[in-house]
């Protein structure tokens, strides 16, 4: 997101509007409080022009932006400006303030707190920064003099930096981490949400932008969901973007960023960004503080708000990957049991994909030869149906493509690209024309409409994954290696995932085995307006399921289809709309039956599942499957991989129900803090009164 809001934060007043005198801590903070200044925000922070120009700074002294000292050229004869990209804020008692000067400048002193001036721009550069460590909380000031050639001072200008201790700390700027945020906030909580990357808004912002709703979605979103949708849809309206068949969970990734931006100012949550969890400290069952790539971080309560669950497992939580295996034998009779049981738990058995069979092997019918590339062996012994392991959906990146011409980058081949790695699409694909007779031009590659590109004749689409070799892909070095890798690790995954992408979208617009998809391939490419700083690339990889907390409650199928296994959930802190939907888990060579009656190896699928609710009834969600066992954390709060079975998980994994969760969450660290009680023991009653005094929907 590249545009600016306004972002309703006291800054740099203080400094500029009361030339001639020092200001006390207290009397600056009383400013801070009353006034208001414009500022940018960005994805690095918060840039403020402070004290630059006779405009924004009036009259004279040591603390406006004109240096009036005796050797000092007036300030109309120079055009030296400097600006700070910095936060009024921070949660980090170590760091830098980063400025940038424009015009006639030799070099700069900066001073923190009135310590001695130091060097902090190099000859001929324009942009330096000012390095503090172990600030203590309050009030700091840091001031820039950049200097002409000759040692005299061409202008100054002051920063004030506020180190404060968050009462909430919320880990990942997902939407759900931002839900739990803001409603902290709101709460009169100081709260710091630390983001590891450089983004806000996780795959809302990252290419999901057509709302995984489902048919009945809209009847359960209240409360802050429902606020950030209308946001970002008048947003779209306003400029004009919302065509005919465009809904209110229809945006594009960067309208939907700069929506989270403006609503995390205006709640006055500091937002930490390129600060990824390295550790945590625990006394007993609670958690202290966390370690970041930035430094570290204490609060009273904190929120694991990250896709993989990183927070919940650093502290110790007891958690689970992959699926939980069926019992054997017949559906138990006891009730207890029975409550537990699931139809869809473990393995499911492999089956042949959409057309029928085709072979796995580089030389068709030569084992010898090797497997296709992303086809796994065939296990030995194949798993049996209903086995539990520690396997996960396939991974994909949720693109933002478009056919405006005018705004295309199109689809071209990725370094070291080999045409042999996608045969298994190509094999596939040629199967299902001969056993169906598909148009593959029809049938493959059809991107969702959300709302209208740069030129309004053309539309921007979401590109989701399908069910057999689409921009989906699951294998052992692939999402199966990522939940527990090291960053390192996962950001080579991440880069395989971008390759096998661009290489798959390059090899369906070429290869003429796909007739006339090639052409409508030609037509379209990623978005130029979109991740501009990554070539139209998101920034967010789809991590559809990782860690799965094991919590007080652990949410099953039973629970989504409300078949009346379990008793009702009376601890409600909002509903769940969508299906079951387990994307596939294994690609493999394996035995089945061909097309002509022979039995031999070919390319076979396993985990691909979808349920219904009768009705597509939305489910309760309990407050006691966001909260870990209270001798393992006590003051941790969980509402993303939330405790859930695979099953479960595969219909509560959607962005609306995360950011339901997390708003609960939220408003439930906050009443932890007001009664100072660990969050096992909040009360539901008052929890659900400020749910529903917020406008979040807690009953059908």
């Amino acid at each position: 997101m590249h545009g600016a809001v306004a972002l309703p934060v006291a800054i740099g007043q203080a400094a500029c509007n009361h030339p001639g005198r020092r200001r006390s801590d207290s009397s600056l903070r009383g400013d801070i409080d009353r006034s208001m200044v414009s500022i940018v925000w960005t994805r690095i922070g918060v840039s403020a022009l402070v004290c630059c120009t006779l405009a924004s700074c009036g009259g004279s002294g040591s603390d406006s932006g004109e240096s009036t000292s005796p050797g000092n050229r007036p300030m109309a004869a120079s055009s030296a400006a400097i600006t700070f990209d910095a936060p009024a804020r921070s949660v980090l008692p170590s760091g830098a303030v980063s400025f940038s000067v424009t015009g006639v400048a030799h070099s700069a002193e900066c001073t923190l707190d009135g310590a001695p001036a130091t060097p902090c721009l190099a000859e001929g550069s324009r942009r330096g920064a000012i390095d503090y460590e172990a600030l203590a909380s309050g009030l700091h000031r840091l001031r820039v003099a950049v200097r002409a050639q000759d040692g005299e001072v061409l202008r100054s200008a002051e920063h004030v930096l506020e180190i404060v201790e968050p009462d909430v700390v919320v880990y990942a700027a997902t939407p759900g981490g931002i839900a739990a945020a803001i409603a902290a906030a709101e709460s009169a909580k100081t709260v710091a949400l630390l983001e590891p990357t450089a983004w806000v808004g996780g795959m809302m912002s990252g290419g999901l932008a057509k709302t995984d709703i489902g048919p009945r979605g809209h009847e359960i979103l209240g409360g802050w969901a429902a606020k950030f949708f209308a946001r970002v849809h008048a947003a779209e309206i306003a400029k004009g973007a919302c065509g005919s068949g465009c809904s209110q969970y229809d945006f594009e990734p960067h309208e939907a960023e700069r929506t989270f931006e403006t609503l995390l100012a205006e709640a006055r949550v500091i937002v930490e960004r390129s600060a990824q969890l390295t550790s945590v400290t625990k006394e007993g069952a609670t958690l202290r503080d966390v370690q970041t790539t930035r430094g570290s971080v204490s609060g009273k309560v904190f929120i694991d708000a990250s896709y993989e669950g990183d927070l919940m497992a650093a502290a110790g939580v007891s958690y689970i990957v992959g699926r939980e295996p069926r019992p054997t034998g017949d559906v138990p009779t006891d009730p207890a049991a029975l409550a537990l049981y699931e139809d869809d738990a473990g393995t499911l058995g492999y089956r042949l994909p959409r057309g029928g069979g085709a072979d796995p092997y580089r030389t068709p019918g030569d084992p010898a030869s090797g497997l296709l590339r992303y086809l796994e062996p065939r296990p030995s012994p194949i798993p049996a149906r209903g086995s539990g392991d520690d396997r996960v959906m396939a991974y994909t990146y949720r693109l933002c493509v478009t056919d405006d011409p005018g705004n295309r980058i199109p689809f071209e081949a990725p370094a070291g690209y080999d045409p042999a790695d996608y045969e298994m699409s190509a094999r596939l694909t040629q199967a299902w024309i001969a056993s169906q007779n598909i148009d593959p031009a029809v049938r493959m590659f059809n991107p969702e409409p959300t709302v209208l590109s740069t030129s309004r004749a053309h539309y921007k689409y979401d590109l989701n994954g399908g069910s057999t070799f689409s921009i989906d892909m699951t294998a052992p070095d692939m999402n199966q290696a990522y939940v527990e890798a090291s960053e390192a690790e996962r950001e080579r995954i991440r880069d395989a995932y971008r390759h096998y992408i661009q290489g798959l979208l390059y090899f369906w617009q070429t290869d003429p085995r796909f007739g006339g998809l090639n052409q409508k391939m030609s037509r379209f490419g990623y978005c130029r307006d979109e991740f501009a700083d990554r070539g139209g690339w998101p920034h967010q990889l789809y991590v559809r399921q990782a860690r799965r907390m094991i919590g007080e409650y652990v949410m099953n199928q039973n629970d989504v289809m409300q078949n009346g296994r379990r008793p009702p959930i009376t601890d409600v802190i909002g509903f769940g709309a969508y299906n079951i939907d387990v994307h596939t888990v294994r690609y493999m060579a394996a035995p089945a039956n061909w097309p002509d009656g022979t039995r031999r190896d070919a390319i076979v699928l396993e985990g691909f599942l979808i349920r219904h609710a009768p009705n597509d009834e939305p489910y309760p969600v309990a407050y006691r499957s966001l909260v870990p066992i209270a001798a393992e954390a006590d003051n941790l709060l969980n509402p993303v991989t939330l405790s859930a079975t695979h099953i479960a998980y595969a219909s509560l994994r959607m962005e609306p129900t995360f950011m339901i969760l997390g708003e609960a969450a939220g408003i439930a660290a906050a009443l932890a803090i007001e009664a100072g009680t660990p969050v096992q023991q909040v009360d539901y009653g008052a929890l659900r009164q400020r749910l529903l005094a917020r406008g979040q929907r807690l009953s059908r």
